[in-house]
């Protein structure tokens, strides 16, 4: 596995999100409420614009809830880093599709 790191409860706690990477999985962390944190997960290379959303997960802002997140992010990880690499052609296919979903998702 590759390196993995999530910031200390208080950085949440002080409202700060928090995006990163392991290998081809990206994910984003964005406290709401001071209750929950909201998590995302993508496979890269692009960035959450340019990227489709895998899945969406809500944990307790809490010492409990990061570690159910790494728990979950790490699940992500394992199982985006052990697909087949894709192709030039796949990877900007697959970011046109994203930018073209976000486009009807706006205009809608």
């Amino acid at each position: 596995m590759g390196t993995f790191f999530l910031p200390v409860l208080s950085h949440f706690q002080n409202d700060n999100f928090w995006t990163a990477s392991d290998r081809r999985m990206r994910y984003l962390v964005t406290p709401k409420e001071g209750e929950r944190l909201e998590a995302q997960v993508w496979e890269g290379p692009w960035g959450h614009a340019f990227s489709h959303i895998e899945e969406e997960a809500s944990f307790p802002l809490s010492e409990e809830g990061l570690t159910q997140l790494e728990a979950w992010c790490r699940r992500w990880s394992e199982e985006i880093n052990r697909r087949p690499p894709r192709s030039l052609e796949e990877t900007l296919a697959m970011r046109e599709a994203a930018l073209q979903s976000r486009k009807e998702q706006a205009d809608s």
